[in-house]
This record gives structure tokens, sequence and C-alpha cells, in this order.
């Protein structure tokens, strides 16, 4: 049996968009969603403005397995990646770890969250801060960037003594 360049060439191509697709599918998409929202600490810092941020993410359950032990056991989920701070910070706020509050066996996935405080320096009245990654679930196709950014005004608010805090719907 004979290739000829062309053949060989053509050969490669393919293998390499098949195991492109294949690696796509296999390490991509778990990724679901998150959501980010903080608070004015309920102990505030004389050396600046404490903050309680919380978040919530959902991801594949093949990724980051949960099930009725890990939730009773309050196993901290190592989750992927960090919240970094973007504005009126510097580095790293937090990882985004989580505690497991629910799963879904049948839709594959694993969601919780955690809260944690961060203090900003005295003066700061705005913060951006933000988490990234390249591995969104897709409805059809895996895989895609994304970023759930938040931001905060610091500023004390005349109404209620008291710095502001991110929208709550119940």
């Amino acid at each position: 049996l004979q290739f000829t360049r062309l053949d060989m060439e053509s050969s490669n191509a393919l293998l390499m968009l098949l195991l492109s697709a294949v690696l796509r599918t296999v390490f991509s998409a778990h990724f679901e969603g998150a959501i980010i929202q903080w608070k004015p600490a309920a102990v505030q810092q004389s050396s600046g403005i404490a903050v309680e941020i919380s978040h919530r993410v959902t991801w594949r359950r093949s990724n980051f397995f949960c099930d009725d032990t890990t939730i009773d056991s309050s196993l901290l989920l190592s989750g992927e990646g960090s919240l970094v701070c973007r504005e009126g910070c510097s580095g790293t706020v937090e990882s985004m770890s989580f505690y497991c509050t629910d799963y879904g066996t049948t839709d594959n996935w694993s969601t919780g969250g955690r809260s944690y405080n961060y203090t900003f320096a005295s003066g700061v009245t705005r913060f951006e801060a933000s988490f990234t990654g390249n591995a969104w679930a897709s409805l059809t196709q895996g895989g895609g960037r994304w970023e759930v950014h938040v931001k905060g005004d610091l500023s004390i608010r005349p109404d209620t003594n008291s710095i502001n805090s991110s929208p709550v719907t119940g």
C-alpha cells in the first residue's frame, strides 16, 4: 500500500479534526454558571472596608462530584479558578471552591457556594473582580470563553448610613 503526500496530509488533517472534536467534548463544557453577591461584613475593620462576598457556582457533576455524603460532610470542593481583582484591590480575592448543596444525576450537575470576607483599603469607593474561564457548557456543543464579573460601590449610603450591597431578589 502506497500513500501520496497529499493523502498523508489529508489523513493527518482529518485525524487532527476528529481528535480536536473528541478532546473538546471530553475536556470542555464543564462550567454551567455562577453568581457573585456582596454586602457589608457584619464586623467592620478599622483598617479598611470589610465586605462579605458570596458566590454560587454550578459545574458538571462528572468534573466536581457531589452526592448526599458530600453534602452531609460539608466537604469543600476545589472548584476551578479564582475571583481576581480588577479595580480597587489587587491579586486574588479568593478561590472559587465551594460547598456542594445540590446535585442532579440525570442532568450531570453539581452546585453550591460559600461566603468569605475581604477587606478593601480605606478610601476605596469602587471595586471590580471577575472569575473567568473557557469551558462554558452549551446545550448543543461544548466550550466557550466566559467571565462572571462583579462591580461594587463602597460609598456610604445616606439613607442607611452603611455601604451599598449587591441587589438581592426574593
